[in-house]
């Protein structure tokens, strides 16, 4: 942590505190294009579990394990990209936050009321029994759907500031805006997350999953990993219960059986 941070402890964790460590709420985060918003949503995360604010967390943004981002992990973040996987995870009695990345693209306010923001305006209201607060990420408030803004839920928004790629405070500067606040907070030397994750690689939200991400068969999902070109190492890596390539071989000769099944309409398969 950096010397400016350190001496910055107290109001930052303070103003920590005051937000996250009451009722659920929705705060959010904005800033232009590449000024390091998921970054810094990841970073809060982070410094909220380290103060004991939330004890897990959840996000729509995909977490690895390697700098190469091949290999995927929930140890930290778990992955939710949709509405069918939310309330099994928020009703669990932990103290939680959810990131909600690209809302900007899932959840426009210019666009007619579609699905996914209805089905919003119905989840905001069960924050509070989930005991879990709401972190949006946008490009732009004005644009993304007004229930994440509504004064009865809306606590803060953090807004990361803009500047030169040569200024010694690019990406570590954050303004901070809240009803708590009667004047607005800056928040220099911010460190980056710790948490591997590809900032190009696009954050979807929908209703439910998509059937290959839905499979509850195993073997199913050894098979398409395959299909979609996974190598038999990296697939170990993501089941534990494989320790050979053998293993690997066995599983997909078992789901192109189970596949053959259900294409014959001789067997049912669950996806």
């Amino acid at each position: 942590m950096s010397e400016q941070l350190q001496q910055a402890t107290s109001p930052w964790e303070s103003t920590l505190r005051k937000i996250y460590g009451g009722p659920a709420s929705v705060t959010t985060i904005k800033g232009e294009w590449k000024t390091g918003k998921t970054d810094f949503a990841l970073f809060l995360t982070e410094r909220l579990k380290e103060l004991g604010l939330i004890n897990r967390a959840a996000a729509n943004i995909q977490c690895f394990k390697d700098k190469d981002c091949t290999v995927r992990s929930d140890e930290d973040i778990t992955y939710i990209d949709n509405f069918a996987q939310l309330p099994p995870w928020l009703f669990t009695g932990y103290r939680k936050a959810m990131l909600y990345d690209e809302a900007i693209t899932s959840t426009p306010s210019r666009r007619a009321m579609s699905q996914l923001n209805t089905e919003w305006l119905k989840f905001i209201p069960e924050l509070s029994k989930g005991r879990c607060h709401l972190i949006v990420i946008t490009q732009e408030e004005s644009f993304t759907e007004k229930v994440f803004f509504h004064p009865t839920f809306h606590m803060a928004s953090w807004e990361k500031i803009a500047l030169g790629r040569n200024h010694p405070q690019f990406r570590k500067m954050v303004r901070l805006r809240g009803k708590e606040f009667p004047k607005p907070f800056v928040f220099r030397s911010l460190p980056s997350t710790k948490i591997i994750f590809d900032p190009y690689r696009s954050a979807t939200w929908k209703m439910a999953p998509d059937t290959v991400e839905n499979l509850n068969d195993d073997d199913l999902k050894i098979l398409f990993d395959y299909g979609e070109g996974i190598s038999y190492d990296e697939i170990i890596k993501r089941y534990a219960f494989l320790h050979t390539r053998k293993d690997v071989s066995r599983r997909i000769r078992r789901g192109i059986k189970k596949l053959k099944l259900c294409h014959s309409g001789k067997d049912s398969v669950v996806v």
